[in-house]
């Protein structure tokens, strides 16, 4: 489960960068919602070029640096994982209803 810390709104003119970090627990989606942008991770060999709506997203911890090919816009979504607990209820909410039941079920085929 993730949980929206924030949300941002930027438009990059051509030929300038932004640079996006991401903690650790951390999830940042960016989606260019104009013009072009080219993301460039370090320590990944490859990079990645967005157009208008489509999306990426940086779901460990590390930085991004984004650079506007021509004049874009863009959309950062930061969502934060819950803690363990809250995380994990859910689990043992659908444990305890799914669970094995001593109610003399016995298994298929017999």
């Amino acid at each position: 489960m993730y949980l929206a810390s924030n949300d941002m709104t930027a438009t990059l003119p051509a030929r300038s960068s932004l640079r996006l970090v991401a903690g650790p627990g951390e999830r940042v989606a960016v989606r260019c919602t104009a013009g072009e942008l080219w993301l460039i991770r370090d320590g990944d060999p490859k990079d990645t070029a967005l157009t208008a709506s489509e999306c990426f997203t940086l779901s460990d911890a590390g930085h991004v640096e984004l650079y506007a090919i021509t004049a874009a816009s863009l959309h950062v979504t930061r969502c934060k994982a819950a803690p363990g607990p809250v995380r994990d209820a859910w689990r043992q909410r659908l444990w305890r209803w799914l669970g094995p039941r001593s109610h003399g079920y016995t298994g298929a085929g017999r």
